[in-house]
C-alpha cells in the first residue's frame, strides 16, 4: 500500500474507530447513575459529583441510553458474515469460527474481522484496511481500542439462525 493510499484508508479507519469508541462508551455508560444525578439540585451537590455528572453525560453524547447506542451499533455495518473450517462434501460443517463485519467498501474499505468462541462470541477483533487494488492491512491499535473494538463487536449474533 503506497502512502498516500494508507493515509487514505487509515483516515477512514479513525473516523470509523472513533465512531466505535463513542458507540462503546454510550453502551457501557452506568445509565442509572447519570439519572440519579441529572435529578439532584447543583447546589446539594458535591466537587466530585458535578465532575462525574460532567464526565458522564460527555461519555452519553448523543445517546439517550444503552439501547439507543445498541440500535446504532446494528445499523453501522454494511454486513455481517460468519465461517468456519472445510470440510468434506456431505459432512456435517462446523459451527462458524471466524467472523467479519465490513463497514466501508471501495477506496478506503474497513473491516472488522476475528475469531469467535464455541458459543459464538466473539474472542478477538482485528481493525483491518484497504484502498483501491491494495491488500488487507492490520491497524495498529492501543490496548484499549481493542477492547472497544471487541466489545462493539460482541454486540452482533454470530451464532445459527
Amino acid at each position: 500500500m503506497t502512502e498516500k493510499d494508507m493515509t487514505h484508508a487509515e483516515e477512514n479507519g479513525r473516523g470509523w474507530l472513533s465512531t466505535i469508541r463513542e458507540q462503546v462508551a454510550a453502551l457501557e455508560l452506568d445509565w442509572e447513575r447519570l439519572t440519579e444525578l441529572q435529578d439532584m439540585e447543583a447546589e446539594d451537590m458535591s466537587d466530585e459529583e458535578k465532575e462525574e455528572l460532567v464526565d458522564l453525560t460527555e461519555a452519553a453524547g448523543e445517546f439517550k441510553d444503552a439501547d439507543e447506542a445498541r440500535e446504532r451499533i446494528e445499523e453501522g455495518p454494511l454486513s455481517v458474515q460468519v465461517r468456519s473450517d472445510w470440510h468434506s462434501p456431505g459432512a456435517e460443517p462446523e459451527p462458524p469460527d471466524e467472523y467479519e463485519i465490513l463497514l466501508s467498501t471501495g477506496g478506503p474499505a474497513l473491516r472488522i474481522v476475528g475469531d469467535l468462541d464455541e458459543h459464538g462470541q466473539p474472542t478477538r477483533a482485528r481493525l483491518e484496511m484497504q484502498d483501491w487494488f491494495t491488500p488487507w492491512v492490520e491497524m495498529v491499535l492501543t490496548s484499549a481500542e481493542y477492547d472497544d473494538l471487541l466489545t462493539w463487536a460482541s454486540v452482533f449474533y454470530f451464532g445459527e439462525g
